[in-house]
């Protein structure tokens, strides 16, 4: 491959690059995101260009056909006029003819015999008509001027005088191009709008749709859904109450085996400290009660993560409370809490799960921190509590690390500082169950900053 040709495709190649990055940006900025949008846009182009098609080939060539033979029809009937009167009929004669042609052709003609028009009056601004192009095939001198009334007065020089024609709007205007224009648009109109009205029916089915997902993952019940719409739609909303079932069916399963697990394993633990305590105290009898001690606060640990698919109803929960008496709470134990609150925030949600989830957080920070500071607004149409402490911190590339069930970080936060690693973990899970979004960031106090977002 020579130069050239390199230079060639590297040029298409570029050329192919920018296609697509318009294609995107089109498909991202102007192509409309909304499934109805997109349908309206699917019906409505196809309906502009079908108008526009009409418009010039039909209209256009319709409206001009119809001029120029009524343009034709009235210079036809005023070179009839010129002839009869260059054959000098009598006057008796020469005024039935136009009697005549004033009745039965609506055209109000008058001879002037030996008269000349002034030389000052010119033609007014229809020399690009049909009509003043057809006249000049008179050969005779002419002046076409526009009357009030919607009137035309065509004047002819003729050698023996001067023959006037007054012209009504009827004879060189129709107005059936109009009312077919008309008809097309407003049958456009209403035929799009009840096309509209079953895009929008049809969509109604996916959206109700989507919100019983998006409810059925934030923890609501659903019971009242049902498939309605399209065949596909409605076998979506099957497949999706399939699924609904099951997963309920496996949860409600996993917490009938948690609570045996907890039934079972608490049971010989409990033994196994009383045999412990009858156990003269050494240091092997101190590590295995310290070990045990560590089974069953794991124990613990993990059926707190593990269960809540017996959830308590959504309510409504007014955030300034629920966090007012959690932060009563864990000041009585001696935290140093400080909280503030921006304005009124509302939302549907479980309250026990989410006391859960922000006590968490507030009591990883009374571990690693001497102080937090809890902030709650509304940002992005989203209620947002801030936490914020003056701990060490996490390292930034390890934040993500810390929703990962019993994971910890060893180098400040160990097992002699209490905790099992499950609760990021389990905040985070109730903040996503609820539709919300937990992120870490740096403090302002040098520590860790917790955003919690939670719809409203």
């Amino acid at each position: 491959m020579n130069i050239k040709q390199n230079a060639l495709f590297l040029f298409l190649s570029r050329l192919w690059d920018w296609f697509n990055q318009g294609l995107k940006i089109i498909r991202s900025k102007i192509f409309p995101q909304s499934l109805l949008k997109r349908f309206i846009l699917i019906i409505l182009l196809p309906l502009i260009l079908l108008q526009a098609i009409i418009v010039i080939f039909f209209y256009d060539r319709h409206w001009d056909t119809v001029a120029k033979r009524l343009a034709l029809d009235i210079t036809g009937e005023i070179q009839f006029m010129a002839d009869v009167i260059r054959q000098r009929p009598d006057e008796d004669s020469l005024n039935a003819l136009l009697q005549g042609m004033n009745k039965n052709l609506s055209l109000r003609m008058s001879f002037f015999p030996e008269q000349v028009f002034p030389a000052s009056v010119r033609s007014t601004d229809m020399k690009e008509s049909h009509l003043y192009r057809e006249l000049r095939n008179l050969k005779y001198p002419f002046i076409l001027q526009r009357l009030p009334g919607n009137q035309l007065l065509i004047t002819v020089q003729l050698p023996e005088g001067v023959l006037t024609t007054h012209v009504p709007k009827k004879r060189f205007f129709t107005s059936t191009v109009h009312v077919f224009l008309v008809w097309m648009i407003g049958s456009s109109i209403l035929l799009f709008w009840i096309a509209f009205l079953f895009m929008k029916n049809q969509v109604r089915s996916i959206e109700r749709l989507s919100k019983a997902s998006e409810q059925f993952g934030m923890g609501y019940a659903t019971p009242n859904f049902k498939p309605e719409g399209a065949t596909e739609v409605r076998q979506a909303g099957y497949s999706f109450i399939l699924m609904r079932d099951r997963i309920q069916k496996y949860l409600k399963e996993r917490t009938a085996m948690l609570a045996a697990v907890s039934h079972d394993l608490r049971t010989p633990l409990t033994r196994m400290k009383l045999l412990l305590s009858m156990m003269p105290t050494d240091e092997n009898t101190n590590d295995l009660r310290t070990d045990i001690e560590e089974m069953e606060k794991m124990l613990i640990g993990y059926l707190d993560f593990a269960k809540g698919e017996a959830k308590e109803d959504p309510e409504e929960i007014l955030l300034n409370t629920l966090l007012e008496n959690i932060v009563r709470k864990l000041v009585k134990t001696g935290q140093k809490i400080d909280i503030h609150t921006e304005q009124k925030v509302e939302i549907m949600g479980r309250k026990a799960d989410l006391s859960r989830a922000i006590t968490n957080i507030l009591t990883n920070a009374g571990r690693y921190a001497t102080y937090a500071q809890v902030t709650l607004g509304i940002r992005d149409k989203m209620a947002t509590v801030i936490i914020d402490d003056n701990g060490p911190g996490i390292p930034e590339n390890k934040r993500g690390d810390v929703f990962k069930a019993f994971y910890r970080l060893e180098n400040s936060r160990n097992k002699e500082t209490g905790g099992i690693g499950l609760g990021m973990t389990i905040a985070r899970d109730v903040v996503l169950s609820h539709g919300g979004d937990i992120t870490l960031k740096s403090s302002p106090l040098k520590g860790l900053r917790v955003v919690i977002s939670l719809p409203i």
